[in-house]
């Protein structure tokens, strides 16, 4: 059994060291669960229950059983143990799909990145650009300077097995109708303004504030309460314009972007952590996988310009590239991206400490690893 098991090749790979230690494929019985049908490892997809039954022939001791033959079964379950957690998640299987140029310095502390292309590039450190992290899992090769920086005890893979799942898949974007603002929002006056989540919108991830069109800040603060937020359309903030809220998720929809943080702009945003927020926990940024076509260059999403943004929480981006570019720069102790393609550029530079993850609500993506026997 490998990393990148399914249910057909674990049959035939167990099958096959049972006929090595004298089981009958015509006699003999093998039984393959996943998830496994009994034991502590019954939610778990990952792992895999395998069961074996022969019918054995008795003698002595049949007469003291007063039984001809009887049933012998061994059961044993294994799976992928996890070498470790993403905070980038690629999910494109060719090209370069993550990518540090120019002189972008990136760090990300307490994870992994993670590219599913099997490209021989998937994941490439070029120029002046410097990549810190714990480690790296790619299925396919490493293009690198010296600017690639792991942890020593990483035992960094390539030809690794891929994160087939995406792991935001079954999130639904919630049935809306309303608009809490008609058109397209643009902010140009130097106040401080706040979406109030009219209508018992405040703190509810059941009924979101409808912004139905562009959300532009060009000057000001425009302060986010609580809440579920959908944008149909980008999100902009550039020239003297700032963007903050705590707990809030914004769900783009109608192919909307992150088009563009730029200027002097602030963006500072956290996604909410507590149990209220349902699905929502931990997302910061949902971009639509239905309404948003495959886009990968500079005119996908963008952080840009001598911006200054914090992050926390995760950003998704199934069909997309995100681009750091320019003098962004961002931090953040738990940013997870998970998105078709990422590439970070120019004198960008982004430094995530993902100490508080597991507090901010944020699920871990495991990287398989070794398989081993857990019962």
């Amino acid at each position: 059994m490998n990393g990148d098991a399914d249910t057909a090749s674990v049959t035939t790979e167990a099958t096959a060291d049972a006929v090595r230690n004298g089981f009958d494929t015509f006699a003999d019985t093998i039984t393959i669960n996943n998830p496994p049908s009994s034991g502590s490892y019954t939610s778990d997809s990952g792992a895999y229950e395998v069961t074996l039954s022969k019918t054995t022939s008795l003698l002595f001791a049949g007469y003291m059983l007063n039984a001809a033959s009887i049933n012998i079964s061994a059961r044993a379950v294994a799976r992928a143990v996890s070498s470790g957690e993403a905070c980038v998640l690629s999910l494109n299987t060719s090209n370069t799909e993550i990518s540090v140029g120019g002189s972008g310095d990136v760090t990300f502390d307490r994870c992994q990145v993670a590219s599913n292309s099997s490209d021989s590039d998937a994941l490439s450190v070029s120029g002046s650009g410097s990549l810190t992290t714990d480690c790296y899992s790619v299925v396919g090769g490493v293009s690198s300077t010296d600017g690639l920086t792991t942890d020593a005890d990483c035992s960094a893979k390539t030809g690794a097995a891929a994160i087939d799942d995406d792991p935001y898949s079954a999130l639904a974007t919630p049935a809306y109708s309303d608009c809490d603002e008609s058109g397209r929002y643009t902010q140009n006056a130097t106040d401080t303004f706040t979406f109030d989540h009219d209508h018992d919108h405040d703190d509810d991830f059941d009924t979101a504030y409808v912004i139905c069109g562009d959300l532009w800040v060009k000057k000001g603060t425009l302060v986010l309460e609580p809440g579920l937020y959908i944008i149909e359309g980008d999100i902009k903030s550039n020239a003297q314009g700032s963007i903050s809220g705590t707990g809030v998720t914004i769900i783009l929809m109608d192919g909307g972007q992150v088009n563009n943080f730029n200027g002097s702009s602030t963006v500072n945003l956290s996604a909410p952590t507590g149990a209220s927020a349902g699905d929502w926990q931990g997302i910061v940024f949902y971009q639509d996988r239905d309404d948003a076509s495959s886009c990968t260059g500079n005119n996908c999403n963008t952080l840009n310009g001598n911006s200054s943004s914090t992050f926390e929480g995760t950003m998704y981006f199934p069909n997309q590239e995100i681009n750091v570019n320019g003098g962004n720069s961002s931090t953040s102790t738990c940013m997870q991206i998970v998105a078709l393609r990422v590439g970070f550029s120019g004198s960008s530079a982004m430094d995530a400490d993902n100490s508080q993850c597991a507090a901010a609500g944020v699920d871990p993506i495991e990287i398989p690893g070794a398989v081993a026997l857990v019962e």
